[in-house]
């Protein structure tokens, strides 16, 4: 595949001290601030004044500059290898990671427009521990059109293989989501 890297070693190297969720991205792609309005006007208004509420202007996002979001991105071809945003900025990320309150920012928003609509992704695989989809505000199951999953990847399916090495992620209390963030 074009410009993808020759070992899994190098793949990490390059995602670990070039693509990040610090304030300066250097990823290969961008999502111009006209983009992102098209998607970000066509959700629910409520989905918009909660964001708005929170973050603000989509301008006044760190990950913003140029007129264009900076995404965690690189695309090799037809298949695209990138870190999930981050649930916040300003925020303790450890705290904030499986808040089922906290609306998402305009980057993380603009990750999956991206996505979405520029990239057209057939579907998301989220390899890892586990991405925060699920975490989202809204409902977990029969999600409705103002549930932030919904939001995200609207039909795009996500590809989702948990892996339980880790016994507390495993363990969950009756009920099921876990809403706290002691479980590492």
């Amino acid at each position: 595949m074009p410009g993808f890297p020759a070992s899994g070693a190098a793949l990490m190297s390059r995602l670990l001290n070039e693509t990040t969720n610090a304030a300066i991205r250097t990823g290969d792609e961008r999502l111009p601030l006209a983009e992102y309005r098209r998607f970000f006007d066509r959700l629910p208004e409520a989905v918009r004044a909660t964001t708005v509420a929170r973050w603000g202007a989509p301008e006044e996002d760190p990950f913003f500059a140029g007129n264009a979001f900076r995404l965690a991105v690189h695309r090799f071809g037809n298949v695209v290898v990138g870190i999930q945003p981050a649930r916040g900025y300003g925020v303790d990320p450890k705290a904030t990671y499986h808040d089922p309150d906290l609306t998402p920012p305009h980057a993380y928003l603009a990750f999956y427009a991206w996505l979405r609509a520029s990239f057209g992704a057939e579907a998301v695989v989220h390899l890892g521990k586990h991405g925060n989809l699920e975490w989202l505000p809204g409902k977990a199951l029969g999600l409705s059109e103002t549930c932030w999953p919904e939001v995200a990847l609207g039909p795009t399916p996500l590809i989702y293989p948990f892996i339980v090495n880790d016994p507390g992620e495993g363990a969950r209390p009756s009920g099921g989501r876990v809403r706290s963030s002691s479980i590492t």
